[in-house]
């Protein structure tokens, strides 16, 4: 019986390397074509890593801790792909419309990929603190999953300003009001453990002028996060 749960164990431990193994190469080839502006093939190459890696918990706080960076990579990836589908439209009059809608998939994809990567974030922090007294390697590690934390709120943030931005038909004053406070908390969120950081502060300052420029009434226009 014990023979047997130490060629399980020993099983799952190779499993798990591999499977660490061969995302680690997608993510490499996705960082190469991003660094090379092919965003569409990097967000095949991070998309074919996150199905290597485990959904459901499993694989501990390395796969929790690569899924986290994948699906940030990828948050990164959309939010660019729609910067250049709306800087393309603004030049093109006559497929603007398309081109808005595009970018507003896009967003909304960095946005869901962002509140994942958050998921898999905290279930990274909660596995460390439950397994971890306080060594070098363990600070190291919780101030790497900081500053990837940071990066994370920080594209959501430009995410939901961008699209708060967007020109639509059916957008009202208050579902832009509602992205902007969505956009204003995770930069105070950020800005709480990375005080110095001069990009969050300055999009904050972005997000707080876009909801002074909205229309009275509504949900409390003289409010922000």
């Amino acid at each position: 019986h014990n023979h047997n749960s130490q060629c399980q164990c020993h099983y799952l431990f190779r499993k798990h390397n591999a499977m660490i193994s061969q995302a680690e190469d997608l993510k490499s080839q996705g960082n190469q074509a991003f660094r090379k502006g092919d965003i569409q093939n990097a967000i095949r190459c991070y998309t074919s890593a996150l199905e290597c890696i485990p959904k459901d918990g499993g694989g501990g706080t390395a796969c929790a801790m690569m899924a986290s960076t994948l699906l940030s990579n990828r948050a990164m990836c959309r939010l660019k792909a729609a910067e250049t589908t709306t800087s393309s439209s603004s030049s093109s009059s006559a497929s603007g419309r398309p081109d808005v809608e595009t970018a507003r998939h896009s967003l909304m994809g960095c946005i869901d990929d962002c509140t994942s990567a958050l998921e898999r974030s905290d279930e990274h922090n909660a596995r460390n603190i439950m397994s971890d007294g306080g060594t070098d390697d363990g600070a190291n590690d919780n101030n790497n999953a900081l500053g990837l934390r940071g990066k994370i709120l920080y594209r959501r943030s430009r995410a939901y300003v961008a699209i708060s931005q967007l020109p639509s038909r059916d957008d009202d004053d208050d579902a832009r009001e509602e992205r902007l406070n969505s956009a204003a908390r995770d930069l105070l969120r950020l800005l709480s453990f990375q005080p110095n950081n001069a990009e969050a502060a300055s999009l904050l300052r972005t997000a707080r002028s876009a909801h002074a420029n909205l229309g009275g009434g509504g949900m409390g226009r003289s409010r922000i996060s």
